[in-house]
């Protein structure tokens, strides 16, 4: 049967998804053992060690402690797709997926007590009744940046990304960036797409982890290089304090999120990944932005985001600044941004700023 992300199934109480979250180590650890147990782990593992399975289910854990906190049956019907593509894509067989659904089901019914378990077991046999669509969805992906033209720029510049060709990326820069007023060009025509199409590489088993990592740092130190040609003059009553949200590791977006509201007069201050909740909230007293900018990509931080939010608006009371989100789960699960505590989302850096620079126009002081 096909996906209907909009009649999903029906999410636990609070108080099963309490449990959830407060069994999640034992759960993992018995589905951990139970696939290791299971007498054709070779040939569901495909290539891999049993570390990339380990992996998936401590994330699968996080991811389902989200879904089941946000109770959002949509976030956990675009997601599971995609797991599929990921690891189908570095040759895990399809047939792990309803093993290692039975093999949470079965850790739930002996870790979790009571009542709690039963509303929790009817999202696995969701899951699990939905196996062959997932397995459709994961082959014809929604969202997914069509492949680049063979032969086009663009193809060029990602393929001297992947290589590590400093030379090539090096001449990229100095020959896009003209004038410095090209910057956010550069930013949204060139980098941009460039990485989607190295994050869909990744996903189809095309780049190695460390080819991506390798071109990430590339496009880092083309944006340092970029930037340091601008001479943007800003303004201190426009501040905004950007970062990545608490365990949140990709932080180009959020950089460039950073880079071009400088470009449009504000005054930023940029974090970087994985800020600390504490750290994040002196940076707010220290500077006492209009905008607060948080960038998260991996949808099982949803929940350490919302927190982080409820802990800026506890804090900074009357004194809080607008809150947006931006980030890959949000392009592709619209409305997570008010289910978390924010003010508003932004699909890109481009989408950002114009939302930054609409909530300035709305005249919203700081106390």
């Amino acid at each position: 049967m096909p996906i209907d992300a909009t009649a999903g199934p029906s999410m636990p109480p609070a108080a099963a998804s309490l449990a959830y979250h407060g069994h999640r180590d034992a759960l993992v650890a018995a589905v951990d053992q139970a696939l290791l147990e299971h007498p054709e782990l070779s040939r569901l593992l495909g290539p891999n060690t049993f570390d990339l399975l380990s992996n998936n289910h401590a994330n699968h854990a996080k991811f389902m402690d989200n879904v089941f906190f946000l109770g959002s049956s949509r976030l956990l019907a675009k997601t599971i797709p995609w797991v599929y593509r990921v690891y189908g894509a570095r040759g895990v067989s399809m047939d792990y997926f309803p093993v290692e659904l039975r093999a949470w089901q079965r850790a739930i019914e002996t870790q979790v007590p009571g009542p709690a378990a039963a509303p929790l077991l009817a999202v696995y046999d969701w899951m699990l009744d939905h196996h062959a669509a997932m397995i459709e969805a994961a082959a014809r992906p929604a969202g997914t940046p069509a492949p680049l033209p063979d032969g086009s720029a663009l193809a060029a510049f990602v393929e001297a990304l992947v290589t590590g060709d400093r030379t090539w990326t090096d001449a990229v820069t100095r020959d896009y960036l003209a004038a410095p007023e090209e910057l956010e060009r550069f930013y949204l025509e060139m980098l941009d797409p460039a990485m989607r199409e190295i994050g869909r590489l990744w996903e189809e088993a095309r780049i190695t982890t460390a080819q991506e990592h390798m071109a990430s740092s590339l496009v880092v130190r083309m944006m340092a290089k970029a930037f340091a040609r601008v001479d943007a003059q800003t303004n201190p009553e426009k501040r905004c304090l950007v970062s990545a949200s608490p365990n949140e590791h990709h932080q180009i977006g959020a950089w460039m999120i950073s880079d071009l509201l400088e470009v449009r007069g504000w005054t930023t201050r940029f974090l970087g990944a994985d800020t600390p909740t504490q750290a994040l909230l002196e940076a707010l007293d220290d500077f006492r932005p209009r905008v607060l900018a948080l960038s998260v990509t991996m949808s099982f931080n949803l929940r350490n985001t919302a927190d982080l939010i409820a802990r800026v608006r506890q804090h900074s009371g009357r004194r809080a600044p607008r809150i947006m989100v931006g980030g890959r789960v949000f392009q592709e699960t619209p409305g997570l941004a008010l289910s978390i505590g924010a003010d508003g989302e932004a699909a890109d850096a481009a989408g950002a700023c114009l939302l930054a620079e609409a909530w300035l126009e709305e005249g919203h002081e700081l106390a």
